[in-house]
């Protein structure tokens, strides 16, 4: 075994490794050993998982912020942000997976800095309800509230809406990080009431036609959205790591390309408001042609 990494206690399914972000150093971290082809394979060999997008990240969270990670799953954005937001900034995390938000508590408390991370074990979308969520037995970051016709278990979970989550909170988040197979066109829409009071939070988000297509949106449209509420948005992958500046005409291009749904191809995307003074804290990495 690896001198980083050690057996969690009583758990066999369940690693812990010496993490390490550049901007952080070194932090402990647990991962699934049992399940998960993707994140914790990742972490458990090279210590770090997005390495770009987590540095986007890092750059962007800052003292005092508070941040909303959707589809936390075993807490690496979460665990990062509660180093970055200080004393007085808060993390609230959101995964309805019960094999990840075990994992997501012990990497909370690992952290040192639990009592600034507020978990909540449901889903997010653009009503309340209860839903199924559809699991993947060997992603354990590939968990979905759609069925792509596929043979897959099934849990039921809550399913909240960020202005549900917010209606009588005294902060809006500054920072929402979103990764959740597909639901992000409906948990904009789940934010309507937020959005229309004028609240404008950087935004991370996934961008995943074929898991957008299947949850009924149009992912287009989403785009549309987010250019319609004042963003500049930004592509963001690991394969380049340049933030590459994203139209509406370009967009529609690549989603009759290597961006259609029938690709399953995805990305990420930055979404900053137009004039925000964060964008000096990336404007390096972003691309000119």
């Amino acid at each position: 075994m690896p001198t980083d990494t050690k057996r969690s206690r009583g758990d066999i399914g369940s690693i812990m490794v010496i993490a390490s972000v550049p901007l952080l150093g070194n932090f402990e971290f647990h991962v699934h050993t049992l399940t998960d082809q993707y994140i914790s394979r990742n972490l458990l060999h090279e210590k770090i998982w997005e390495p770009f997008e987590t540095k986007i990240f890092c750059r962007l969270c800052m003292d005092g912020d508070f941040v909303v990670d959707l589809g936390a799953n075993i807490g690496w954005y979460s665990v990062i942000a509660s180093q970055l937001v200080g004393a007085t900034g808060r993390v609230f995390s959101f995964e309805p997976d019960s094999t990840n938000l075990e994992l997501l508590r012990r990497n909370a408390l690992a952290s040192g800095h639990a009592d600034r991370i507020e978990i909540h074990g449901v889903a997010l979308a653009d009503h309340e309800t209860e839903s199924a969520l559809f699991l993947s037995p060997t992603n354990l970051g590939d968990h979905r509230l759609f069925s792509d016709r596929t043979i897959r278990n099934t849990i039921a979970v809550t399913v909240r809406t960020l202005d549900g989550v917010f209606a009588d909170s005294p902060h809006w988040p500054t920072l929402v990080k979103s990764d959740t197979q597909g639901s992000e066109a409906r948990i904009v829409r789940g934010a309507s009431k937020l959005l229309a009071g004028g609240w404008r939070p950087i935004l991370i988000l996934e961008f995943w036609p074929f898991g957008l297509s299947n949850s009924g949106d149009d992912p287009l449209a989403l785009f549309r959205t987010l250019a319609s509420l004042g963003y500049d948005i930004y592509e963001l992958t690991e394969e380049n790591p340049r933030l590459i500046g994203l139209s509406e005409d370009r967009l529609r291009v690549r989603l009759t390309s290597d961006l259609s749904p029938q690709s399953m191809a995805y990305i990420n995307l930055l979404c900053l408001p137009r004039g925000s003074q964060r964008f000096a804290l990336i404007a390096d990495l972003v691309y000119k042609a």
